[in-house]
Order: structure tokens, then C-alpha cells, then sequence
């Protein structure tokens, strides 16, 4: 099924904001197509608060739907450079990288495997980032001070950093650091796979 117009004023929306890296726009449009168009991207006013993406279609370990990303980013001066950063997020996936379900009723403890999952996916973005041309000083938005805690797991991660390069380094590794905060998730099936199948649907 061809796409729609409102999916290629998506991909057409992401392609103007990234001017400043070819690479980012064929990242862009290799996303938009491997997702069979369902990928988003809002610009909002900037109100302070994060850009982020979302994996929509998937509401446990094994009930995987119709896959979609959605992205919201700020009108800032980092727009660009933010846009990249959550197609990166969203390039895990066909890199064959796994991601994991969290099933943690506690918030303190939810927002802390997802705080870990987060540095452990920036490990593995940060380098292709780079190889984009943009600067590492704007890979990352303004944000609060991080606490004790976070600081520990950030230093943590960084010592692992080599072991996160590979998709199974990455499952083995972050599923035992995970462990190791006593954080209950599973690792969700192949999400690359499940996507290929949806084109036929």
C-alpha cells in the first residue's frame, strides 16, 4: 500500500528539519520506509520539557501489535540535533537490538529501569551521532542535575560500554545490570522481525 499524504508530509517534515546531515536524512527516510510509514514526528513549542519516542503497538511480552514510532521534539535550537537523537532511538530496532519490558508497579523503580535502559541505548547511538558530524555537546538537551543514584548507574554503564556494542552483548549485559537492581523485565521478542511481517498485513 502506497503511503499516505500525511505520511510523506511526515518523512518530507523530518528531511527539512535535518538539513545539516545527509546521513540523518537517509537515516530518516530508511525509518520511514522500514516502518512501513507508521513514523511520527510532532514539533512542539519549546516548553522545557524532553523530546521523546514512542513505541506504540506493543502492550506486553507477547502481545505485539501494529508497530508505529512517534516522536515529539522541541522548536529549539537543538531541533535538529534532537530529531537525530530519537531517530537513533528508533534505529535500535532494525539494528536488531533487543528492548525490554518492564514490569515494575513501583514508579521509583519503573523510572529507574527506564532511566537505565535510556544511558544503555545512548551508549550505543552516541558513536553514530557522531559519525553524523553533529557536535557531542548538543546529543543531549538541557536537563535537571543528575542524582546519586543516576550517577552511579551512568558511571556503571560507561564501564560496560564495550560489552553494550553488539545486540547480544547488549541483552546479556544490560539484562544482568537490570538483575542486579533486583528490576523485573523480559526482553520482548524479535521487534525487527515483527515489523517485516506487518508489511503483508
Amino acid at each position: 500500500m502506497p503511503p499516505s499524504t500525511n505520511q510523506l508530509a511526515n518523512l518530507s517534515r523530518m528531511t527539512a528539519i535535518l538539513s545539516g546531515s545527509w546521513n540523518a536524512r537517509i537515516l530518516a527516510h530508511s525509518l520511514w520506509e522500514f516502518y512501513n510509514y507508521q513514523l511520527y514526528c510532532t514539533v512542539r513549542a519549546d516548553d522545557g520539557r524532553p523530546n521523546r519516542h514512542r513505541i506504540e503497538g506493543i502492550s506486553g511480552p507477547k502481545a505485539i501489535g501494529k508497530i508505529r514510532i512517534c516522536i515529539s521534539i522541541r522548536s529549539s535550537e537543538r531541533q535538529e540535533e534532537g530529531l537525530a537523537h530519537e531517530l537513533l532511538h528508533a534505529n535500535l530496532i532494525p539494528l536488531g537490538y533487543p528492548h525490554f519490558w518492564v514490569e515494575e508497579r513501583a514508579s521509583k523503580k519503573w523510572q529507574l529501569a527506564e532511566g537505565i535502559i535510556n544511558l544503555a541505548e545512548h551508549i550505543v547511538m552516541q558513536p553514530i551521532y557522531l559519525s553524523f558530524g553533529y557536535s557531542a555537546e548538543k546529543f543531549l538537551g538541557p536537563s535537571r542535575p543528575l542524582g546519586k543514584l543516576e550517577r552511579r548507574v551512568a558511571g556503571d554503564l560507561q564501564q560496560i560500554a564495550a560489552t553494550l556494542a553488539t545486540p547480544d552483548g547488549y541483552l546479556t549485559h544490560l539484562s544482568a545490570y537490570l538483575r542486579s537492581h533486583n528490576i523485573n523485565c523480559k526482553p520482548l521478542p524479535d521487534l525487527a522481525a515483527a515489523v517485516v511481517a506487518q508489511r503483508d498485513e
